[in-house]
């Protein structure tokens, strides 16, 4: 019988491409940092620079957060466009099924989901009034009332 030994950093290395590649299905921009920050421990582990895990753990979590805050923007703004939202979805007017209070969240019916949705005026939109799209940020919906 013959056992196979992983190293720290062929460990380390095996998670960072593995979250890389789930990056590209989330499009979330934060796993590629998470990732990128256990490449750099398996390259410092390989180095021989973290060889206790409490070190690899700091650099782990220093190396994520640094990356993340220094390229997240830059990152979502190269790969994902100055828009969340397909030019198509802009202008839909669509029924509020949970009222927008001024400063709040309220809830739409988009293409049979119900979606958070919230506005930038300073006014109530009741449950069945029809909103317009202007945007989609992240998982909300901005709208604007329809005069």
């Amino acid at each position: 019988m013959f056992t196979i030994s992983y190293s720290a950093a062929l460990i380390w290395g095996a998670i960072g491409i593995v979250l890389l590649i789930l990056e590209l299905a989330t499009a979330s921009f934060i796993l590629c940092f998470i990732g990128l920050g256990a490449i750099i421990v398996a390259v410092t582990t390989g180095l021989g620079l973290t060889m206790g895990l409490d070190s690899q753990l700091i650099v782990f979590a220093v190396s994520s957060v640094v990356l993340m805050s220094l390229f997240r923007k830059t990152a979502r703004r190269l790969f994902a466009g100055s828009h969340d939202m397909p030019p198509e979805y802009a202008g839909q007017k669509i029924k509020v099924v949970r009222a927008i209070s001024a400063g709040k969240e309220g809830a739409v019916d988009y293409r049979g989901s119900e979606w958070i949705a919230f506005c930038d005026e300073n006014a109530t939109i009741n449950a069945g009034e029809t909103v317009e799209i202007i945007a989609i940020e992240g998982i909300r919906i901005k709208v604007k009332p329809v005069l």
